[in-house]
């Protein structure tokens, strides 16, 4: 699915950063290799956070402390950097079902789809 919206937009100035983190029982640096494999495009730069550090880090830049964001799509503008946190993204959808996350951002199937199509086109567009 991010692998089809992100081939949608070859020339785009983008850049992607997926981490792969473990959370469910067959997560695993194997898993998240095959996974990884999938994507082939320069722009995609992937890391693997067996700690969930950056999971623990989005989720507090979300107001979800204590909790760690995982199956999360976020969002920035041009020349944002992560330092010490994550900066606030300009739009951002996650999957979690957990009743702790923020509902009004829950996409799932082909709304997350047309959503995270969306919000990139946003990006690009000038």
């Amino acid at each position: 699915m991010l692998k089809s919206i992100i081939e949608s937009y070859p020339d785009a100035d983008i850049s992607i950063a997926i981490v792969w983190i473990n959370k469910l029982a067959a997560d695993s640096r194997k898993t998240a290799e095959v996974s990884a494999g999938t994507f082939n495009d320069p722009r995609v730069c992937q890391f693997y956070d067996p700690r969930q550090r950056s999971g623990r880090a989005v989720a507090d830049s979300l107001g979800w402390h204590g909790r760690v964001a995982w199956d999360i799509y976020l969002f920035y503008k041009a020349g944002n950097k992560w330092n010490e946190t994550p900066p606030v993204p300009v739009d951002w959808m996650h999957q979690l079902t957990d009743p702790w996350a923020d509902a009004d951002h829950l996409r799932t199937g082909d709304d997350l789809v047309r959503e995270l199509a969306a919000s990139i086109k946003t990006l690009i567009v000038k």
